[in-house]
């Protein structure tokens, strides 16, 4: 089929999809962090489990938050890229794909 150039993306539906693989990532990296941090706070001495304590919404908490984060960050940098890509390539030549 020969060789074609990407010249303009679409912002929104590319930080979409983005942002929505982020959320995702977010939901691993929560579940992640909730178990690290629970394994941290149950292996504190008993003097200072009375000051730090991570129960099960300390849990819930990082892991929505890392979902939120990861879709809300995934779809600001995307566009911000995608917009950056848009200006700049008629400028400085877009990606060029070879598709057979």
């Amino acid at each position: 089929m020969g060789e074609m150039t990407i010249t303009k993306i679409p912002v929104g539906a590319v930080a979409l999809m983005v942002a929505v693989i982020s959320a995702i990532l977010g939901l691993i990296e929560g579940i992640i962090s909730a178990i690290g941090l629970a394994a941290f706070t149950s292996s504190l001495p008993s003097s200072l489990s009375s000051y730090v304590s991570f129960g099960a919404a300390g849990a819930l908490g990082v892991i929505i938050g890392s979902i939120i984060g990861g879709f809300i960050g995934g779809y600001i940098i995307t566009a911000i890229i995608a917009l950056l890509y848009n200006w700049l390539a008629p400028r400085v030549g877009g990606i060029k794909l070879e598709l057979e």
